[in-house]
């Protein structure tokens, strides 16, 4: 990426997005442009609509956890973040979809810097914990919607990538008419990945969010569909869908073994 300085605020920006960020304000940290909506994560962030004609998300990163509670917007490093802009570019050249971030600002604030992220959005999407509690779906566009975020996965693995917290927030569903499901990674955020990360963590880490998001926020999976699943993500691997399965048994309760 390219990096400019503005005063005490670091910008690393897409060489081949400069003149989008450098309009809409974010590399002065001053926002000229009037926000079209907001999405909600941690904050209200502002979403505006660039010169290119493309929604731009304004984010303020801030840190979750009990961490968050003392510190809530301090990072004592951008690397991650940096890590973060060049594991989704690497990813996309691919054609794998994840997030498109195009520009990274730190600003010192006393222990640590602030951190913001410039992040081009996709139309027509929503998280797959928004689809799953949608019980007016058919079966066959729950299998199709599945089916694509398994692929995505799997081919993001394969490709050698983790992410850092793979969850139902963090896989965006993306139905246009006449296509097919198209399934997005985003917050990849590879500093939230420990020294022993592997492929099945990956795939645990996102056993655990059904599990949670189960007691109340979605209906279970339909009969059948776990299962399909757990084999499309890994690639029919005979070996890794054991070990998921395992995993999956000791993370689930027994009613949701056969799913």
């Amino acid at each position: 990426p390219l990096h400019f300085s503005s005063g005490t605020r670091e910008v690393w920006i897409s060489s081949r997005d400069q003149q989008v960020v450098e309009d809409c304000g974010f590399v002065t940290g001053a926002a000229t442009l009037h926000p079209v909506s907001h999405r909600t994560g941690r904050d209200q962030h502002p979403v505006y609509l660039g010169s290119d004609g493309s929604l731009l998300l304004w984010k303020r990163c801030l840190r979750g956890g009990w961490f968050g509670t003392l510190v809530r917007d301090r990072h004592w490093s951008v690397q991650r973040f940096l890590r973060e802009m060049e594991l989704t570019a690497r990813a996309r050249s691919l054609g794998i979809p994840t997030s498109d971030v195009i520009a990274i600002a730190a600003t010192p604030a006393g222990i640590g810097h602030r951190v913001e992220m410039l992040v081009r959005l996709e139309s027509d999407v929503e998280t797959l914990l928004d689809t799953l509690a949608d019980e007016t779906r058919s079966d066959l566009n729950r299998r199709q919607v599945l089916r694509a975020v398994a692929e995505t996965i799997r081919t993001f693995h394969e490709a050698g990538f983790l992410h850092g917290d793979l969850n139902l927030m963090n896989i965006l569903v993306q139905q246009v008419p006449e296509t097919p499901p198209r399934a997005i990674l985003v917050d990849l955020d590879p500093g939230g990945l420990g020294p022993a990360a592997d492929r099945l963590g990956n795939l645990k880490r996102l056993v655990r969010s059904y599990r949670k998001s189960i007691r109340g926020q979605i209906p279970p999976l339909r009969h059948g569909e776990g299962i399909r699943f757990l084999h499309q993500v890994t690639g029919a691997d005979q070996a890794l869908l054991r070990r998921v399965v395992r995993a999956s048994q000791d993370l689930l309760p027994q009613s949701e073994w056969r799913r």
